[in-house]
This record gives C-alpha cells, structure tokens and sequence, in this order.
C-alpha cells in the first residue's frame, strides 16, 4: 500500500511528493514492520545485551522528545519489572540540566526516529560526560548527529516516514526497547526459557490483533464522522502503560487537526480538569484492561451528564451506543499499549483528511531550523 512518487535520493523530501494517504499507509504497515522486528530480535538485540553485560550496568535511562519520550515512557515500567533495576524515562533537556545522577553503570539510551534531535543529541553528550555508555535508538544511521555522538546504534527498522505525524516509529520503538529487556532478562536468567516463549507468543498474538483493531477503528470513526467534525476541544484519558497512548495520540491528533488537545492519566484527570467539561467537550476513555477500568467507566458514566460527545475505547462488551469501539483486543496487561495507540492514530488521520487538512505540509515552514531544534 504504497503511492508515494518516486524520490531521487540525495534531494530534500518535498512536500507535494509525498502521498496525502501516507499517514494511514504507514498505519497499515506496522503490523508487519513489528512482526519482522519480533523475527529479527535476537540480531537487533545483541550487541546492546552484550555491552550491558561486559559493564555490569545497574540502570537505564531512555531520553527523547515528543513521540521518542513517549516510546520510552511506554516501555520503562514493563523493563523495570522484568529486569528489576531502575529504568527511567524523560526528556533530553531536564535530564541534562538538572544533573541527574547517572554513572558508568548506567547506560543511556537516546531515541530519535529521524536521528536529527539536537536535545537528544545534547542529552547523550552529558551522559558521556558522566561517564555513561549510550545507545542512539533511530531510524538513521551513518551522517546523522545521534548516530554520531552516541557510543552504539540501534536501527529502528521501521523504514523512514516521510509523512507529517510519525505513527509506526513510535510502535517500533516500543517493541525494540521491550525487546532488549526480554533478551537481556533471559541472558541474565531472569526469567526461564518457558517464560521467555510465553512473552514472544503473547507479542506475536497482540501484533496479529492490530489489522483487526485497525480496521474496525475505520468503522468506528465513519460512524462518528459527522459528529467528530465539529469537535474544536478533544480531551484523552488514560492509565498505566497506555497513558504513553494518551499522551502519544493527543501529539497525533494535535500535528493533523491543528487545535487543542489535551490527555491526563485517569487520577490526575479527576484532580481539577472535570471542571472544564461542558457541552462541546469531546472526551477519548482508554478503557484498557487493568487496575483502574471499572474507574475508567464510571467517569465517563458520570461526566456523560456534562457533555454527550463521550468515546469509550476498550473490551467492554457489545453496546447499542455507537460512540463505544469494543474490537475484541486481545488487551494483554503488558502489551495493549500496542492496540490502543490505533484508534487514536485513525482518529488522526480521518479528521485531518475530514477538515481539509493536509497533515504532510507543515504549517510553520522550516520551524526546526529557524528554532534550532533538528
């Protein structure tokens, strides 16, 4: 599925080659894009398990911005729990500027799809500088600055994305930092063989989900076009792992319709922002299966006297209600991060496309080179 017009390489990337339907390509290309990540693991994996290894590292420290900070946010708490050492995420600047305390046992892992990251670059020169061994997680190697600065780099074997809003990068990246865990935990025997089968059959079984989830969140926006059209405020909630979800789709949705978007982690939501919801609210619940989805579902019960415009998304039985998206996820503890992101990347791309808007074309030309930012 793949209309882009040929590009001579070498030459800048314009706006008018790159197809209007890149976006939702690249949407329909990750199932695959993850299941030859999965196939590759143990070549992709490798060389970071046997440096971390070799230096007896203790702790790791994952910085990006945006959609990289997400990725990371995504998979820390699942390597945290199967390595049982500190793993933390956040972003380049505030890990740099306020010292945070890193050392020769930590390594750090910078993450930059299109390698070009001038804070990420900027974080991984203090890590070195504190004696840190680093790891630049990107989409390209040779020439760019992450690749450059950084000790070691690890290929994100998504392809590149020439369309505005990044999708399938930031899944690969979730998978590739999961999967470092999962090689390293075993090498280390920190889990056995048969666990170590039971995670890889249960990623295999979320990622052959997805065209599933991909296609019914197509039904589930068509259904809703005509009402989300009119929506100007979008607020998502979320928990647990798929607050990274949250936070990744309100940065979707924000770069394609162009106008505020807001997300909140379910508890810090219910500290203060339900006094802003009225009428013309639209409300995104990633009713995911967890701790906190019997909580999730009677606050949008509650709020639904507040604002009609209320969407739940997550395995909540058959509705009669057509703003409800119930696809049978497969809604593993540990990996739905991987199907809740779909809805919200479709929710992207339709109502762009739906408002006129081409998400390709930026709406500041050049932003990053005038800030200084890539």
């Amino acid at each position: 599925m793949d209309n882009h017009k040929e590009h001579i390489p070498g030459t800048p990337i314009l706006d008018e080659e790159i197809s209007e339907t890149a976006m939702l390509e690249y949407i329909y290309e990750t199932p695959v894009v993850l299941k030859r990540i999965l196939e590759d693991r143990k070549n992709i994996t490798k060389p970071f398990v046997v440096e971390f290894l070799n230096r007896k590292i203790t702790g790791i420290q994952i910085i990006g911005s945006g959609t990289s900070f997400h990725g990371g946010y995504a998979a820390q708490g699942f390597l945290e729990k199967i390595l049982n050492i500190p793993v933390c995420a956040s972003y380049p600047i505030p890990f740099k500027d306020t010292k945070i305390t890193v050392n020769e046992k930590t390594i750090v892992i910078g993450i930059s799809q299109g390698g070009e990251s001038l804070s990420t670059v900027h974080g991984i020169d203090y890590a070195k500088s504190k004696g840190c061994y680093t790891v630049a997680l990107t989409g390209n190697d040779e020439g760019f600055r992450l690749s450059e600065h950084a000790d070691m780099t690890i290929l994100l074997s998504c392809g590149i994305e020439y369309a505005g809003p990044k999708t399938k990068g930031y899944q690969s990246t979730i998978l590739i930092l999961i999967l470092l865990g999962v090689e390293l935990a075993l090498e280390q025997g920190k889990i056995t063989n048969t666990e170590y089968n039971d995670i890889i059959s249960r990623l295999n079984k979320t990622i052959d989900n997805q065209h599933n989830v991909i296609k019914s969140s197509e039904e589930w926006y068509a259904r809703n076009r005509d009402e989300l059209i009119k929506s100007r405020r979008i607020i998502l909630v979320g928990y647990e792992a798929n607050y990274a979800n949250v936070l990744e789709g309100r940065l979707k949705i924000q770069e394609a319709v162009r106008y505020g978007v807001e997300g909140y982690e379910l508890e810090e939501f219910m500290h203060g922002i339900y006094h802003s919801i009225d009428k013309d609210v639209f409300l995104f619940y990633l009713a995911s299966k967890g701790n906190y989805t019997d909580r999730i579902i009677k606050l949008e019960e509650f709020l639904s006297v507040y604002t009609e415009h209320s969407f739940l998304i997550g395995n909540i039985g058959k509705s009669k209600n057509q703003k409800t998206l119930s696809v049978n996820f497969v809604d593993d503890y540990d990996f739905s991060i991987f199907e809740y992101i779909l809805p919200l990347q479709c929710v992207a791309y339709y109502l762009s496309k739906d408002l006129g808007i081409n998400p390709n074309i930026s709406k500041i030309a050049n932003f990053h080179y005038l800030m200084g930012s890539k």
